[in-house]
């Protein structure tokens, strides 16, 4: 859907901070780079000879933790914060990303996750600007170091730990593969996210406890503390901190929970064992954020259902194009309801989730959106159906006109346009158009791909007048 770093931030920048005091259940604490600017205090750099030096030693330790023989070098480059903006405005400057970036803007806006006048480009660059320390690229096999900070220093030798983890990550199993470019499943790649920095998360820890006294851990804190002060996520849009940190709040725990909390206990305090478990995560990787979400779906192999549709944009007439095709995912389908109601809420509503697709078409300044989704049970769908209803009201207020109502069909007409949501069994669609009329050929074209599924359209067509 929206995700800014399988989907459009194609560099996997991972320096972790105290923001949020985020903790998991053996201690670690982390968030991402989600810097909107330059931050911290200006420390002395040091020598190449020295940077060089710690860096190897480091590369050989986390090799030997990780259980994984490197295979090529990682080219170590030096960048001034000033190159590294240069750097990530080339980057987004090609014309693919700059339509995944505003197809992603249009989607959010139109389900009431981002503000019409908010810039999601700015944004996506802010995220991928803010480092402070490195970042590892998986497009070119190099490892990127910021200028201004001293590469001896803990949380320095910390952060490129859990870099060259991603280095080794790749070297053995191929991080493009893994998380494809233009992808059309964004929550997969999430669950693979969630994969890859679970992994290098854990080895920061495991790298801590074999390598660091506990004076260093102790002054790599308050070295987080200390940038940690001047980051202000408040104005952050809840949609991207909640998909920015769902990697880092999940992907420890995930990999715990599957490969066992003794093996990641064993690392811990011995160095040893974690490796040849979590490997077998990477060679069977996540498919979903519900199996990141419900470790037991991915333990069980209770896989997503795939989901398809007819060619809706011709349903619409003349001029609208289909846009995009992805997957929204539970994580998706917890914002819509957390954003207009609350957290709990939405992590209940969306709890059955177990498949869907959305579909994202435009004409000019007008879009069309459509998402349809699977779920374990007609009880789990009516829970989301239901929230989504309430959280569509805290939206709209009085403003949301309510033109037909059944107890498996509503339909609204809002400031923004129109809106239907419907249920069958397992099933949910919700249609976001212009018109009345535009909503009905949606429907009337996934019903009839779908056949029985969507017999409740005929007797409620007239209700609406289409």
């Amino acid at each position: 859907m929206f995700r800014l770093r399988p989907r459009l931030s194609l560099l996997l920048v991972s320096l972790f901070l105290a923001v949020g005091g985020l903790a998991g259940p053996f201690g670690w604490h982390a968030a991402p780079a989600v810097v909107l600017a330059q931050s911290g205090p200006a420390v002395e750099q040091g020598t190449g000879a020295d940077a060089a030096t710690v860096f190897d030693t480091i590369r050989r330790r986390v090799a030997d933790l990780r259980g994984l023989e490197p295979r090529q070098d990682v080219p170590r480059i030096t960048l001034t914060p000033e190159e590294l903006q240069a750097r990530t405005v080339e980057d987004l400057s090609d014309p693919e990303t700059q339509a995944n970036i505003e197809h992603s803007r249009q989607l959010m806006v139109a389900l009431g996750l981002l503000a019409p006048d908010v810039d999601l480009y700015a944004l996506e660059l802010a995220f991928r600007a803010g480092i402070v320390l490195g970042q590892y690229d998986p497009d070119t096999k190099q490892l990127y170091v910021v200028t201004g900070t001293d590469p001896t220093s803990p949380l320095a030798r910390v952060t490129f730990a859990h870099e060259y983890t991603h280095a080794l990550q790749d070297q053995h199993y191929d991080i493009r593969a893994l998380m494809p470019k233009n992808s059309d499943n964004s929550d997969r790649d999430l669950a693979v996210s969630a994969l890859l920095e679970g992994d290098a998360l854990i080895m920061e820890q495991v790298f801590q406890r074999q390598t660091m006294t506990p004076a260093e851990r102790q002054a790599k804190q308050r070295q987080e503390s200390t940038l940690a002060s001047s980051i202000d996520l408040s104005q952050v849009p809840l949609v991207l901190r909640e998909e920015t940190y769902f990697p880092y709040e999940l992907g420890p725990d995930f990999i715990a929970t599957v490969i066992g909390r003794d093996a990641i206990r064993e690392a811990l305090d011995q160095g040893t064992g974690y490796g040849p478990r979590v490997n077998r995560l990477f060679e069977n990787p996540p498919r979903s954020s519900a199996q990141i979400i419900h470790p037991e779906k991915y333990i069980n192999g209770v896989a997503p259902i795939p989901v398809t549709f007819p060619d809706l944009a011709a349903a619409l007439g003349e001029g609208w194009q289909q846009l995009e095709t992805d997957v929204l995912g539970e994580i998706d389908h917890r914002i819509l309801i957390q954003q207009f109601l609350d957290r709990q809420r939405g992590d209940q509503a969306a709890s059955g989730w177990a498949g869907d697709a959305y579909a994202l078409m435009g004409n000019g300044s007008q879009v069309a959106v459509v998402v349809s989704s699977r779920w374990d049970s007609p009880a789990s769908a009516g829970a989301w159906y239901d929230a989504y209803t309430q959280a569509l009201q805290a939206r709209y207020g009085a403003r949301l006109e309510v033109l037909e109502q059944r107890p498996e069909r509503i339909v609204w007409r809002t400031p923004d346009g129109v809106q239907a949501l419907s249920r069958a069994g397992t099933i949910l669609h919700l249609l976001l158009a212009p018109t009345v009329e535009q909503t009905g050929r949606l429907e009337q074209a996934l019903t009839a791909s779908e056949g029985a599924a969507g017999q409740l359209l005929p007797a409620l067509v007239g209700a609406v007048g289409w």
